[in-house]
């Protein structure tokens, strides 16, 4: 698991693709005064670090769990999250390589967003503002607050 530090909000992002990763980070460098980047590696480390958290601990803003990943899938995972009392109604997101309507209907039968990864970074900063849209009025507010 990778953290960047001190920051308000926290992102936390499933994904086994380092390369996949890294342009996620890059993305959300943009908000990095006001948004910490939490990284691990499948479903099974996104729900040991909620379950981890404490009850003083600031719960995630927003989850972002890539479908495809090792041991657990992130809509394994999302169906775990969504029956967490603590973190059933976080804004989430399934951030995948699939255009399948099947997947689509998955993430928003558990009230989930769906985004198709980009092809290029170049289209990063897109994602990274969808991926806020995502989050409550406030977070949102918040997050943007030193572009405006």
């Amino acid at each position: 698991m990778t953290t960047q530090t001190s920051a308000k909000n926290i992102v936390l992002y499933a994904d086994d693709d380092t390369d996949d990763i890294q342009l996620v980070r890059e993305a959300f460098s943009e908000y990095s005064r006001n948004v910490e980047l939490v990284t691990v590696e499948d479903g099974f480390e996104a729900l040991s670090f909620l379950k981890n958290l404490s009850s003083d601990d600031p719960a995630p803003c927003l989850i972002i769990l890539d479908i495809n990943m090792p041991r657990m899938d992130g809509k394994e995972a999302l169906v775990e999250i969504r029956q967490m009392k603590r973190f059933e109604e976080i804004p989430s997101i399934l951030f995948t390589t699939s255009s399948q309507k099947r997947d689509k209907e998955f993430a928003a039968k558990y009230n989930a967003g769906f985004l198709t990864k980009p092809i290029d970074f170049s289209e990063m900063d897109v994602i990274a503002r969808k991926f806020i849209e995502h989050c409550s009025d406030e977070i949102k507010k918040d997050i943007e607050k030193e572009f405006y």
